[in-house]
């Protein structure tokens, strides 16, 4: 089912934007008072059709992909887990919700937090992942993140009872401490402040005291990764997936993960690409004015985006220079069992506005364009994108990404007038932190029956 003419990335709260911090976290104090451990953390598992749900998305997707999506879904419920962002949002549109809406990610999982690099070329950790943002349910980010944390330590083989959810209600904390120091700063600083690693230290210098323990922890997991990352930039991208013959550099085919596209999609992308060189800004437009598209190919990435149609652009300046660009496609957001598709702004449109919001800074070539069938959003491929190996996490590490995470989670939703509202909703209750943790291991369970009816064949 399609619906129209609804937006489901405006505020219909006009009200508070004429209040301050004070009045919204009594706001959100009174909410919370209303609700009850019950309301947040109940949720019973149970054996069910996910097909229905599945096949609305699913619909949407090149068919042919959908075999290598479910090849990758099908590795562990972790994978499951990220391919299934609308089964939980199907699940949490039926739960209790406090009524508190803020522009969120909508797919907040652990797997879609990385590094990336700024315009300035600074190496930035923060959400990555934006297909999905939208105007909604502040807690929807909050238990998609703590559902994940649980399959990852599942997967590690830590002590749920004993250790995990101990840790999960702290770093409930965490996101609650992390909005009200966020609300403390000067709203200009709050606004332009990136999501760098020291920066990210200086938070939590500000709502930790085991300073000195993260400190130690987290630097090693860090330096793991961040080499890899500085050296994944666009000159990488053309070193691993180009070659040169007969004196002209193409992508190399992969079959089915990458395959070059036939003369009737490129034409319609490099036609796109036009348009989306007129939304761009002007400093990109005019550097951007030198290249000209030698090579095209559909390329698979991820978990979830599997079957959404993504394109490579390689260009080439007349000094060959090179630079890959990321075409993807932007599909309508499935919430209430409803696609909302909004005549007004196009798909790709509303996920570049989204991500320019939430994320501390964006990628400078991020932009969009729209075919007559189809809505697209581009950006740099391999912009110093990097990421941290989940299955590679000591107990330790695990501690270290799940705060950052959450606390790069509360930057984000702070970034909506309404924050200080969570602020006052998380403080109402005493037992707000385990009632949270609860409803994740409630959710957990049903994951788990989700995954084997999936691997079963019953999708």
């Amino acid at each position: 089912m399609r619906k129209k003419n609804t937006i489901p990335y405006e505020f219909d709260q006009v009200d508070i934007m004429n209040k301050n911090y004070s009045e919204l976290i009594s706001s959100g104090n009174r909410i919370g008072l209303d609700a009850t451990f019950e309301k947040i953390s109940a949720f019973d598992a149970k054996q069910r059709d996910i097909k229905k749900i599945m096949n609305v998305r699913n619909s949407l997707l090149y068919k042919p992909l959908l075999h290598l999506k479910r090849k990758r879904m099908s590795k562990s419920d972790f994978a499951f887990y990220r391919g299934t962002v609308d089964i939980m949002n199907y699940d949490l549109d039926k739960h209790y919700a406090s009524g508190i809406k803020a522009l969120i990610g909508g797919d907040a999982h652990l797997g879609n937090f990385g590094y990336y690099g700024s315009a300035e070329a600074q190496l930035l950790f923060d959400m990555n992942d934006f297909d999905e943002s939208h105007v909604g349910y502040w807690e929807y980010d909050v238990k998609r993140l703590l559902v994940s944390a649980l399959l990852v330590a599942k997967e590690q083989g830590f002590d749920i009872e004993k250790d995990v959810n101990p840790y999960l209600e702290k770093v409930m904390n965490t996101y609650l401490n992390a909005l009200v120091h966020l609300k403390e700063l000067p709203a200009m600083k709050r606004f332009i402040m990136p999501n760098t690693l020291p920066n990210i230290e200086s938070t939590f210098d500000a709502i930790h005291d085991d300073r000195d323990e993260f400190n130690d922890s987290y630097l090693k997991l860090v330096n793991k990764t961040v080499q890899k990352a500085l050296r994944s930039n666009s000159d990488y991208a053309v070193q691993k997936y180009t070659e040169v013959t007969d004196d002209k550099r193409h992508f190399i085919e992969n079959s089915p993960v990458t395959k070059h596209v036939g003369d009737k999609t490129y034409n319609r992308l490099a036609k796109g690409y036009e348009h989306y060189l007129k939304h761009t800004r002007s400093d990109v437009h005019q550097f951007l004015a030198k290249f000209n598209i030698v090579d095209i190919v559909r390329h698979s990435v991820g978990v979830g985006s599997v079957g959404t149609l993504c394109y490579l652009i390689l260009l080439e300046d007349p000094n060959g220079n090179y630079i890959v660009l990321q075409v993807k496609q932007a599909l309508p957001i499935y919430q209430n069992s409803t696609l909302y598709i909004n005549k007004h702004h196009s798909c790709g449109e509303e996920i570049v506005d989204c991500q320019r919001i939430l994320q501390s800074s964006s990628d400078v070539f991020l932009g969009y364009f729209d075919t007559k069938k189809y809505s697209f959003y581009v950006r740099q491929f391999k912009d110093m994108k990097g990421s941290i190996k989940l299955d590679k996490l000591d107990w330790n590490a695990y501690c270290d990404y799940v705060s950052v995470c959450m606390s790069l989670l509360a930057r984000a939703h702070s970034h909506s007038q309404t924050f200080p509202m969570v602020i006052g909703y998380l403080q109402s209750q005493p037992w707000m932190n385990k009632a949270f943790v609860s409803f994740a291991n409630n959710y957990l369970k049903q994951v788990e029956i989700d995954y084997q009816t999936f691997i079963k064949g019953g999708n």
